[in-house]
């Protein structure tokens, strides 16, 4: 059936799609992700589902299903769309929109419009939409350029003798230092800890203590592999769309890669002279373990795990099989790791590598680490 020519309902923001429950709406989005799925509806026929997830000025991440074959394979990463007549559901806790027969699609804006030699303006009133459309469009917009389409100025480098001269700058700057790993501090703020559950935070005293099961479950998350930001699994939820920004900042095409990821935490690193938190996200997580990436961790966590469940010998030489054959334990070895950071009298101080941004405070990443090493004598 052609697209229905019209409007069904009202053009709205994705943060209010859940007052729309069962009614028609309209969409105007930055699209994330795109992805295919197949479905062989009985020996000859195909149907395909693209399952798109989307963006706007009010809420970063919204699911939207495509049922349409020739409409989802139209509807592409990086672009702005305007989808009509797209009906929302709930499915449990989750809130989607879902694309019918009489749903259509037009691009408004592609990425190389983003640095387009024309103006804002101009672009868009080439776009032939009602006032309250451009309005909307006009808001997408302008968080996208503000956001991640802003010029980084050139930072200096200048090596710190001590913590105390790094807390001394007053310019923001790239800096290296030496300093010793005195603990690690990982904010929970996705459930509510009970006052007698603050220690969780604190990772060294959980290392050495038996039974801890949520030590993986509490470091990796699914996020943006590239700049590090959480995605909460709950997509949409209330705590997810108030702090994921809308685009990746460093990504080359202002998308984020979403993945299993280290969640951001505080490293508290010290000498002779200070004690200090650095921010590190999950790209420098991984050098801090060993270039070991939180999907290896995670992976050999959960196969570690089904063969501890499995009681039949045959589950436990399938783990043992497994390592032989060249599948290494990197649970076990990210746990060896992270023990040793805190090996005070056995290690030496780490050299680090980071970034000071002066107009952040500390907890919210003044320093923000970099890369980290062992010196070379």
């Amino acid at each position: 059936m052609a697209a229905a020519i019209g409007w069904y309902g009202p053009l709205i923001d994705l943060s209010k799609a859940s007052s729309y429950i069962g009614d028609y709406v309209q969409l105007l989005v930055f699209v994330h992700k795109s992805t295919p799925i197949q479905y062989k509806i009985g020996r000859n026929g195909e149907l395909v589902r693209m399952d798109i997830l989307v963006g706007d000025e009010t809420r970063s991440y919204f699911p939207i299903t495509i049922w349409q074959k020739q409409m989802g394979s139209q509807v592409l990463s990086g672009h702005v769309f305007l989808l009509q007549n797209l009906k929302i559901a709930r499915f449990g806790d989750s809130v989607e929109a879902r694309a019918l027969h009489c749903s259509s699609s037009q691009c408004l804006v592609r990425p190389d419009d983003f640095v387009s030699s024309k103006g804002l303006d101009e672009l868009i009133n080439e776009c032939r939409v009602s006032i309250t459309t451009r309005d909307k469009l006009q808001k997408v917009h302008r968080k996208q350029l503000r956001v991640n389409w802003k010029l980084h100025e050139e930072v200096h480098s200048q090596d710190c003798s001590s913590l105390s001269e790094l807390c001394k700058c007053e310019n923001s700057c790239k800096a290296n230092f030496h300093a010793s790993v005195g603990e690690i501090f990982l904010p929970i703020t996705w459930v509510n800890l009970r006052e007698m559950e603050a220690e969780r935070m604190f990772i060294s005293r959980r290392l050495f203590t038996q039974g801890d099961d949520c030590l993986v479950d509490d470091f990796i998350t699914t996020g943006c592999q590239i700049c590090g930001i959480p995605v909460n699994s709950r997509i949409g939820s209330e705590v997810e769309q108030n702090t994921i920004p809308l685009y990746c900042e460093r990504s080359s095409n202002r998308l984020h890669v979403v993945g299993t990821i280290y969640r951001p935490f505080l490293l508290y690193v010290w000498d002779d002279s200070k004690y200090l938190p650095i921010f590190v996200p999950n790209k420098a997580a991984e050098i801090l373990f060993g270039n070991i990436s939180a999907d290896k961790v995670y992976s050999s966590y959960k196969r570690q795990r089904s063969c501890q469940i499995g009681s039949s010998f045959a589950s436990k030489m399938k783990g043992i099989e497994s390592s032989r054959n060249g599948n290494p334990n990197f649970y076990m070895i990210w746990l060896i790791l992270l023990k040793t950071l805190f090996q005070h009298e056995k290690n030496s101080p780490l050299k680090f590598k980071v970034t000071v941004d002066t107009d952040k405070d500390w907890e919210n990443g003044r320093i923000e680490m970099v890369s980290a090493s062992i010196p070379i004598p």
